[in-house]
């Protein structure tokens, strides 16, 4: 029986992932492999970042699922040659050209001699500045996952040590307690009374009661979870943004999308994959002096962190003694 393999990463599932499963949907007995392991090529850009293999395998799945293809395509993950030289028969693969895919051809592909197998090269999806889209440009916060141009960074990939989480518990600012009345009456007033350049709110509740106040921040950075779990409400914003950032680590992508919505000059809502637990940092050192970052403090209210010089030294010392990820 003729199968046809599409090989990918999946990392950071994009545009350029679509057109491949919209290419493959179309094949006989198509099966769609999240690669990892040996498959993986080496000295990849950002490889130290590349989503864990069972995170690209459930994005993969919910999007078949969401393109009702989850009962025609088959997801599965690959991380060994032998997996793929153990496959029967004449077989199809459907490949990106890249680096990838070049370790995929002559680890394992090129030793399958017995086979009359069919490599099918796709043309790069083009993002917005004509380059390819790929995985790695969206991990580098060069574009998004619709191939639209970012600010770019020049932060490279840290970690939150352990030793580092009591620094992070102390207000920065001027704390709003929930015991003298409602935190966000009195944020909407100062913001009307001060008029900052640039209002950024850290979390879902504070950006939700703000709204709900009748004022939208101008970066609303959320992550669909609270303190209490899940969280039930919805967002809008004039713009929007998703980027991938686990919990206790700073990305490139988190850096350069949120400078790209703080200068976008729109009420954007940021959404993080992950969790944005650190995300003050980058709202405090991109906006411009007389903005201000807004985040709740668990049981007590919300926290005014204006942007200074003061407070910026103070988010680059805190940031420059994380480790690097390498």
């Amino acid at each position: 029986m003729v199968s046809t393999y599409a090989l990918n990463l999946f990392d950071r599932f994009h545009l350029g992932h679509q057109a491949l499963i919209d290419r493959l949907s179309d094949m006989p007995n198509p099966v769609a492999v999240v690669t990892g392991g040996e498959i993986v090529g080496r000295d990849l850009d950002l490889q130290c970042i590349i989503q864990p293999i069972e995170v690209r395998l459930a994005k993969l799945k919910e999007y078949l699922t969401s393109e009702e293809l989850d009962g025609a395509i088959s997801a599965i993950t690959m991380t060994q040659f032998d997996e793929l030289l153990s496959i029967e028969g004449a077989t199809t693969f459907l490949m990106y050209q890249g680096p990838c895919c070049d370790e995929v051809r002559s680890g394992a592909l090129d030793k399958r001699t017995k086979h009359e197998d069919v490599l099918k090269y796709l043309k790069p999806v083009r993002a917005y500045d004509g380059d390819k889209l790929t995985s790695a440009r969206v991990r580098k916060g060069e574009i998004d996952r619709e191939g639209k141009r970012l600010r770019g960074t020049k932060e490279p990939p840290r970690k939150l040590d352990f030793s580092q989480r009591s620094d992070l518990k102390s207000p920065k600012g001027d704390l709003y307690h929930k015991k003298d009345g409602s935190p966000e009456e009195r944020i909407v007033s100062r913001i009307v009374e001060e008029t900052p350049k640039c209002v950024i709110a850290v979390g879902d509740v504070t950006a939700a009661t703000l709204i709900e106040q009748g004022y939208a921040p101008d970066v609303s950075i959320v992550d669909g979870i609270t303190k209490r779990g899940k969280f039930e409400g919805t967002f809008t914003g004039e713009r929007e943004y998703t980027f991938y950032n686990p919990a206790a680590v700073l990305y490139p992508e988190a850096w350069s999308t949120i400078n790209t919505a703080i200068h976008d000059k729109k009420k954007s809502l940021v959404f993080v994959d992950g969790e944005e637990d650190l995300m003050g940092f980058p709202g405090v050192l991109l906006a411009p002096k007389g903005s201000v970052m807004l985040y709740g403090q668990p049981d007590a209210g919300i926290v005014w962190v204006p942007v200074h010089k003061e407070n910026k030294s103070l988010a680059r010392s805190l940031l420059d003694k994380m480790p690097i990820i390498r």
